[in-house]
């Protein structure tokens, strides 16, 4: 069995992966498929002036499948009733049978990047938390980039790619930027 990349719209990896697996076990197609793997980090989010513990996917919008490639494995995961059909990353044309039909064959990832990723997340090797976390409403130091020393509000998180939206006062008025975590840092009350 190869290990192929699945992308469907970020937070939806988990209903997708409940699907497949229904599906596999309604068609009795176990014998073509493996594991489904979900990689999630253990992350500390403030809400609510409280930290609390919670799982986030490392990879938003993917997830890897396991599976014996043929016609009826990959028609059976094209076929999941889903909001966003599953899109296998890395396509190439090459198989003919499926070609003549409009399908292309998915490229495979290793089996040796998919241990290395498993153990990176069990050793820790991956850490999905930030020391720092931020909140909408803080004030932040910019330290990198054109506005590098200028203070700033947050006025929105996106912690699935590590990227804030922010307003600086420039010439009087707010005017928005969007930085990475790492050009910023917390100014202390």
């Amino acid at each position: 069995m190869k290990w192929y990349i699945l992308s469907t719209k970020a937070g939806d990896e988990q209903k997708l992966k409940l699907a497949i697996e229904r599906l596999i076990a309604e068609k009795e197609m176990q014998d073509s498929f493996g594991e489904i793997l979900i990689p999630e980090v253990e992350r500390e989010e403030k809400k609510d002036g409280k930290l609390k513990i919670v799982k986030k996917n490392f990879y938003p919008g993917y997830l890897f499948i396991q599976m014996n490639f043929s016609e009826e494995a990959l028609l059976l995961v094209k076929s999941v009733p889903f909001s966003r059909k599953p899109l296998f990353v890395g396509e190439m044309k090459r198989y003919q049978g499926l070609k003549q039909k409009g399908w292309i064959v998915p490229q495979s990832v290793p089996e040796s990047e998919i241990q290395n990723m498993k153990k990176r997340l069990e050793e820790g090797a991956i850490s999905g938390s930030t020391s720092t976390m931020y909140e909408k409403g803080e004030t932040i130091l910019i330290k990198d980039g054109p506005f590098a020393g200028f203070k700033a509000l947050i006025d929105d998180v996106k912690e699935g790619k590590e990227k804030l939206e922010v307003l600086v006062n420039i010439f009087g008025r707010s005017t928005p930027v969007e930085l990475n975590f790492s050009q910023v840092e917390k100014v202390e009350d």
